[in-house]
């Protein structure tokens, strides 16, 4: 009995050292992948920022109404890319002279405060350079990101201001992954300044991490400010430490977020030890109890270890592929802005007068939308945020899905006149909207066509139906129609679908398709049965 016990100790260390190597290469790839996303995004923004400053209706004057007009089109693209609070436009003595916002009260008339002095603190920046803040509002009970773009006269080279963009660092980072829950895999982000901006403690946030307080809470764990350290100097590094809390022992990994050349964050993902060996304490807890013999133990133990981690290994191959595949969509997805932007630009200088450049602007322009719509089907596929139900109309979020489709004249999209609320994840529903009526517009294609949408409301459900007069799907295709990557889209990447269905699934519903007439069925609980 002592050898066997011995044995069963031996092998459980074994079995944890496995698993935890194994959780460190996993976790430093996501943990790479995701901050090259997070960048990428920060880099798209300024990007944007880049252009509005360099407009006509800046240069000329920020407080027109075609430069307030430019300004709010700005904001809508960057909402697009992230959840954005507000752009500001200031002039050089920083005050408000233009706004767009969904949440934040006027500041018009109002001058910023604070702002020139920490502009004037960021390191290796001058005037003309955009520069990546932290900064404290009276809207949100944590520090927003703050991105700030110079507007420079190109005559005269002076400053007439600045254009000010801050997004909610909750709202931008919970894209990427947890940030509440510490008893599963969540997110830590610090700002250069090492300020905590993203912890699953709410009280850390907005404390220096080497503060007192903070050093406090984590007894000043030498090997975790060694890690952090290692970090600031622009490493990706490991580290496992335990501390005296609530999680216990867990598996750090972070990396710097660099924006253009320069590193702005320190994102890190962490993942508690507990959630990794519970499985395999249960395994070795039950199989000591029903054996003894030494030999029928230690199979038992790799027979149960290995049925029971082969379908948890094949999601972690998933996850990495996945991550990998959006790494790729990200650096596609940033050039692709730089060339639908100067297409933007040659049309605008060319004005119509040669219609050779009018027309392969056009064909640029149907290229660029086709790719972008590929790429965010990935991007859509591989992200896995939680859900955040809110009440919403389904009908304004049908009439949004469809503003942003480019819906050919000879189609028809038939708005339902009713409307009903309930509790969904907008942004997530948006996604499945737009690929429903994307996939009835294409399965239509260059003929005439109606694409009708109805909403029908019952206690339990509410029941949304797209049906478009396209070609009818065959029979082969229906059934693996919600598979993943089954396409008969020469172009398509056979991901829309799949995300639709586990988007719905996720809000606990249904989706399915019949055919003559094609008709796509979203079946979603009512408020009456979703309470929570």
């Amino acid at each position: 009995m002592i050898i066997t016990i011995g044995i069963y100790s031996f092998e459980e260390e074994n079995l944890k050292n496995i698993i935890t190597k194994n959780q460190v290469e996993i976790q430093e790839i996501i943990t790479k992948s995701i901050s090259k996303n997070i960048s990428s995004e920060l880099e798209l923004i300024t990007f944007e920022l880049a252009l509005l400053a360099e407009s006509g209706q800046l240069q000329d004057d920020l407080g027109t109404k075609e430069s307030n007009q430019l300004i709010s089109q700005t904001f809508d693209r960057l909402n697009s890319i992230s959840p954005t609070a507000q752009i500001l436009a200031l002039d050089k003595d920083f005050k408000v002279l233009s706004q767009a916002s969904k949440i934040h009260n006027s500041f018009v008339g109002a001058t910023v405060k604070g702002l020139p002095d920490l502009i004037d603190s960021e390191e290796n920046k001058t005037k003309s350079e955009s520069k990546i803040l932290s900064i404290n509002t009276s809207l949100f009970d944590e520090p927003e990101i703050a991105i700030t773009f110079p507007i420079v006269n190109k005559e005269t080279n002076i400053s007439n201001g600045l254009l000010l963009v801050t997004l909610p660092s909750s709202e931008f980072f919970k894209r990427h992954g947890n940030i509440y829950d510490v008893e599963s895999q969540f997110l830590m982000v610090m700002d250069e300044n090492n300020v905590l901006l993203i912890h699953p403690n709410m009280e850390n946030v907005g404390k220096n991490f080497f503060d007192d307080e903070i050093q406090h809470d984590i007894s000043s764990n030498s090997a975790l400010n060694e890690y952090i350290t290692h970090v600031l100097e622009g490493n990706l590094s490991t580290v496992i430490v335990t501390l005296e809390d609530n999680i216990g022992e867990r598996i750090n990994s972070a990396i710097p977020v660099t924006v253009n050349g320069k590193n702005e964050f320190v994102f890190g993902v962490v993942t508690p030890t507990q959630s990794i060996n519970q499985e395999i304490d249960e395994i070795i807890f039950l199989t000591k109890i029903q054996t003894v013999f030494l030999l029928m133990s230690t199979i038992a133990v790799l027979l149960v270890f290995m049925l029971k981690r082969s379908q948890s290994f094949k999601k972690e191959k998933l996850t990495v592929i996945g991550q990998l595949s959006s790494n790729i969509a990200h650096d596609i997805r940033n050039p692709l802005g730089t060339i639908k932007n100067a297409g933007v630009i040659i049309e605008k200088e060319n004005n119509s007068q040669n219609k050779i450049i009018s027309r392969e602007i056009n064909r640029i322009n149907l290229s660029v939308r086709r790719i972008s719509h590929q790429i965010e089907e990935v991007l859509n596929y591989v992200r896995t945020t939680p859900m955040i139900l809110k009440q919403h109309s389904i009908s304004q979020t049908i009439q949004e899905a469809v503003d942003t489709l480019d819906v050919p004249p000879d189609i028809k999209i038939n708005i339902p006149n009713n409307d009903v609320s309930i509790r969904i994840d907008h942004e997530k529903m948006l996604i499945v909207f737009v690929n429903i009526v994307l996939n009835a517009i294409q399965s239509i294609g260059k003929n005439e066509g109606n694409v009708t949408i109805s909403i029908r409301e019952t206690f339990s459900n509410v029941t949304i139906e797209f049906e478009n007069s396209g070609p009818n799907i065959p029979a082969k295709d229906l059934k693996h129609i919600f598979d993943t990557l089954f396409t008969t889209k020469l172009e398509g990447t056979g991901l829309g679908l799949s995300s639709c269905k586990n988007i719905i699934e996720q809000h606990k519903g249904t989706i399915h398709v019949v055919t003559n007439p094609v008709m796509f069925s979203i079946k979603l609980p009512n408020e009456h049965s979703n309470t929570e």
